[in-house]
């Protein structure tokens, strides 16, 4: 039975095999035989499923689907058939996407066809994926889980990827193959760019060349938005991802490293200077930094970036602000209003019609005088964007004539010479006209929106004006399709946000008003208020959303805690800080952490009732470097406790932040003593108590009373329901496990990383895939524990853990070894050996260095050490993430070979780009070392070879195949 091509609402399937090309390479009368197989499964359910093959080639084939239900429901089934098929050695990757297309000829084609083979590019064998157009139609079918946002090769912007979880089929896949890599937190932008794609495409090149790039220009120029679009740009070149920090909200420059480090996930090393820690985590990355409003902090911005890029490393940053920074190698752009000239084909008028039609379908240009006002509204604008969103966002209720008169008029009346800049003069005004139309209730909705920082919720504003529910989100709702307020609609609760130069503009109306301080004191008490009533959900299933809350408020939790403080309300302050930093710690905000210290003296001096959970939270000083100072901290939170006077932490808590303190400053004992009694007096009830007190018994050898109640430790974090102990009861339970049973060891790791993955347990995600790494390695799985490995490092990199980084390091060679990857294994030895801690944390290491001098002959161990020895940190740990890579995609073994001159892979690499015509300082930055450094290998090298000088060095590169003519 023929089925008729669908038209319309299109879902097309792609599938592809893996690694097709090196198959048919290495065996093609057996893959010939497969592929046969292979095709006749696939199609057989494709067409069982109602859907239509309408290209096949490049083995796989492209379908076409009337439904989403039906198109998901066949690549299930196709999987699950193909995997049960002996004939067929190989996996399939599909892709799922649903568009609006039109079949002609038998065929489809269009952006809509590309998009789903670059979706279908990013994905693994076994693995379906589905774009967010698909996914809700596809949701009551099967399950899906959100694998972040990706740029699709060749395709401007980002889209959510999501992959269908079924029954029988593998879930767990290595990172996306993306071009806009996972990690970063790049907004998603929904209105389109107009008149910008040469200011992108400058951007962008700039940024290949130069490690600064700042755009400078009048407030409402477009700064923050050219930003955006030239990161999702840029997304595939940064392997370690795209990291706005948005610096409007932050009012104290002393804030702004702090801003920096909380985005970007990383955690303070003790007494060490945050910006330091910061520098060191940055430098070792290849990632861009998008630092955006920074005038008002200018001397604190400029010091924090220029500490970043004096490390030698492939960080970029790309700022923006008002004015330059002023400080050495920055590029300055200059962000120019749109052209005006031309007249409708001019950019400016361009943006002006696509935005009065988001607010009016029926806008067009056809008649000459509209086209005509719209024209001299957009000239008396001088090209602002902003200025000219707002003024089109009026044609809902005006027309382009009755706006471009009531603006001229105005602006004529405004006239005289001591009005500033044109620009910024035509700014202000535009959005004072704005303002000066709205109703009275509309102007205090908008000045109360001024005092929140990064955007606010229906009960964030409720809670500064006084009104209900109904009457604000009217209010909102003119604000929105005035253009004044910006919806963001993409999570389950709509988030409110100002353009940062219509929230200045607005808080000026607020201090004018005489509003600012009521307004401030009543944003400060919402969120003393919210954090203290999301801390008892915190402990629970709604773990993730009380974090998220968090997250998402940080910038306005801040802010309410500034204020307070400087206010001296000590009570609100602490209810902020205790509540965020008892929550925050677990998703590493350590920023929270650093802000209950800071406000320790004045709480303690005013007395306040919950000065106990501001100690609590204080004690997690331990996960900063702190030990000692947290352990004091937490153990007078127990002390309090015993007082009515105060509201302590839930019973036992304090205890248990007290004992996590004691492990850190290696207090063992003490460690199992105060765990066995949180776990002996509550229980079941805590979910942490019994699993702590499993880790202390199994760290100090009582094994057989560890995992007498292991089992109950995991029940009772179940019970518990919080994802986050769930998570730390399997890591423990692993732990005690390893001491005796490796099988179940690796079911509560491989679980656990299963569930961080789900949950976005993000803190223990490092540790999990680490020991579950080691014991697979150990356990004759060396397949799982390359990508465990390789995800460890990712974590600990990323989140600036040295010690655990180290520790991780360490661990690696041991499993090249087992794979007979004998050069990796001795470089990263090599490496190690610059650490004495790593020898200490992993003593198999000395036992692997033995055994690798009898396999290697001694000139090649020596080689392979001395070349480890020569790398930092962040450059082995590239390595190791490299090779770990190299060995997961090509598991033959390699052994070292000949290279020309008898130089290591260091010094070919360093001889390559001298032969490329990099400067030494240029060399230093590429590889991660020092400039001296540099020079020394640069002369060694000449040495080694014969020659006394680059052109030299250049031709003996090309005659012995370093690098081509």
């Amino acid at each position: 039975m023929s089925v008729t091509r669908p038209s319309g609402t299109v879902t097309f399937l792609f599938t592809a095999i893996e690694g097709s090309a090196l198959l048919w390479a290495s065996a093609p009368a057996d893959m010939a035989v497969a592929v046969q197989a292979h095709d006749r499964i696939v199609r057989a359910v494709i067409e069982r499923h109602q859907g239509v093959v309408f290209d096949a080639g490049g083995d796989g084939f492209w379908a076409a689907f009337g439904s989403a239900v039906d198109a998901v429901a066949a690549a299930v089934e196709a999987q699950r058939e193909l995997k049960a098929d002996d004939a067929v050695p190989f996996a399939v990757r599909m892709a799922l996407h649903v568009a609006e297309a039109v079949e002609r000829d038998g065929n489809y084609d269009g952006t809509e066809v590309n998009r789903t083979a670059r979706l279908l590019a990013l994905g693994h064998g076994g693995q379906i994926l589905a774009s967010g157009t698909a996914e809700p139609l596809m949701r009551t079918a099967v399950s899906l889980r959100l694998l972040g946002d990706h740029l699709l090769r060749g395709l401007r912007g980002t889209v959510p990827v999501y992959q269908v979880v079924a029954d029988g089929l593998p879930s767990e896949f290595p990172v996306l193959r993306s071009d806009g890599h996972p990690l970063g937190n790049l907004p998603r932008h929904v209105r389109s760019l107009v008149g910008r794609d040469a200011a992108v495409d400058d951007v962008v090149e700039q940024l290949r060349s130069q490690r600064l790039v700042t755009l400078t220009g009048v407030g409402g120029v477009g700064k923050t938005r050219l930003s955006i679009e030239v990161g999702a740009e840029l997304v595939g070149e940064f392997a370690d991802g795209v990291w706005m920090v948005e610096l409007a909200g932050v009012a104290d420059e002393a804030a702004v490293t702090a801003a920096l480090a909380t985005v970007l996930g990383l955690t303070p090393q003790g007494d060490v200077p945050l910006i330091d820690t910061v520098a060191e985590a940055v430098a070792g990355r290849r990632i861009l930094l998008v630092v955006d409003n920074c005038e008002h902090v200018l001397g604190a911005a400029g010091a924090a970036i220029t500490a970043i890029l004096a490390r030698p490393g492939r960080a970029r940053v790309l700022a923006t602000s008002r004015e330059a920074f002023g400080v050495t190698d920055e590029v300055v752009i200059t962000v120019s209003p749109l052209a005006t000239e031309g007249g409708v084909t001019s950019d400016a008028v361009t943006l002006f019609a696509d935005r009065a039609r988001s607010v009016r379908r029926d806008f067009d240009l056809q008649d000459p005088q509209v086209t005509t006002a719209v024209t001299e509204i957009c000239q008396t604008l001088d090209g602002l964007p902003l200025g000219i969103e707002l003024a089109a966002a009026r044609m809902a209720a005006m027309s382009a004539i009755e706006v471009r008169d009531r603006l001229t008029h105005r602006f004529r009346l405004l006239q005289g010479d001591d009005l500033g800049p044109a620009r910024q003069f035509s700014l202000h005004h535009v959005v004072e006209w704005s303002y000066d139309l709205l109703a009275e209730d509309e102007r205090t909705l908008l000045r109360a929106a001024s005092v929140f920082a990064g955007g606010f919720d229906l009960a964030g504003i409720c809670a500064i004006v006084d009104a209900d529910e109904i009457e604000v989100l009217r209010r909102l709702d003119s604000l929105v399709r005035k253009s004044l307020v910006v919806a963001d609609h993409s999570a389950s609760t709509t988030r409110y946000a100002l353009y940062e130069t219509i929230r200045q503009f607005a808080e000026d109306r607020l201090v004018d008003a005489g509003e600012r301080d009521d307004a401030r004191d009543a944003h400060a008490a919402h969120f003393g208020r919210r954090a203290a009533a999301e801390w008892p959900r915190w402990n629970g299933p709604a773990w993730r959303e009380t974090v998220d809350w968090v997250q998402v408020e940080l910038g306005n939790l801040r802010s309410g805690f500034r204020w307070s403080a400087d206010r001296g309300d000590m009570v609100v302050a602490t209810d902020i800080v205790a509540h965020a930093a008892l929550m925050g710690f677990s998703v590493q905000l350590f920023e929270t952490v650093a802000w209950a210290e800071e406000l320790l003296p004045a709480a303690a001096s005013a007395d306040v009732p919950r000065l106990p959970r501001l100690y609590a939270a204080a004690g997690y000083a331990c996960f900063t470097g702190r030990a000692g100072v947290a352990r004091r901290h937490a153990h007078r939170a127990t002390e309090l406790e015993a007082d009515d006077r105060y509201d302590p932490c839930e019973p036992g808590y304090a205890t248990f932040i007290e004992a996590l303190g004691e492990v850190y400053c290696g207090n063992l004992d003490r460690y199992v003593e105060l765990t066995r009694d949180v776990a002996e007096r509550y229980g079941d009830e805590r979910g942490y108590g019994r699993a702590s007190y499993v880790d202390g018994l199994q760290s100090i050898g009582r094994v057989e009373e560890a995992l007498a109640i292991t089992e109950q430790s995991v029940v009772a974090a179940r019970k518990l329901g919080n994802p986050y102990w769930i998570a730390y009861a399997l890591w423990i339970a692993g732990m005690a496990f390893s001491r005796s049973d490796s099988r179940r060891a690796l079911a509560a790791w491989d679980e656990g990383v299963a569930f961080v993955r789900e949950h976005r347990v993000h803190f223990f995600e490092g540790f999990l895939a680490r020991d579950a790494a080691r014991l697979h390695a150990s356990d004759g799985e060396p397949e799982a524990a390359l990508v465990l490995f390789s995800d460890a490092l990712t974590s600990f990199h990323r989140a600036g853990n040295i010690p655990q980084l180290v520790i991780t390091l360490a661990s690696v060679p041991a499993l090249f070894e087992r794979l007979e990857r004998f050069d990796a294994a001795a470089t990263l030895l090599g490496a190690m050996s610059q650490h004495e801690s790593s020898f200490h944390h992993v003593p198999e290491l000395a036992d692997v260095k033995a055994r690798l001098a009898a396999k290697l002959d001694t000139a090649q161990l020596e080689a392979c050490l001395a070349e480890g020895a020569a790398f930092n940190l962040d450059a082995v740990a590239m390595y190791a993430r490299q090779q770990l890579d190299a060995a997961r995609h090509d598991p033959r073994p390699r052994v070292r070979q000949e290279r020309p001159g008898g130089l290591s892979r260091r010094e070919l690499e360093v001889l390559r780009l001298v032969a490329e015509g990099r400067t030494s300082s240029e060399v230093a930055a590429e590889l991660f070392i020092s400039h001296r450094t540099a020079e020394h290998h640069i002369q060694h090298i000449y040495t080694k070879i014969g020659v006394s000088n680059r052109a030299s060095a250049t031709r003996w590169a090309v005659t012995n195949g370093v690098v081509t003519g």
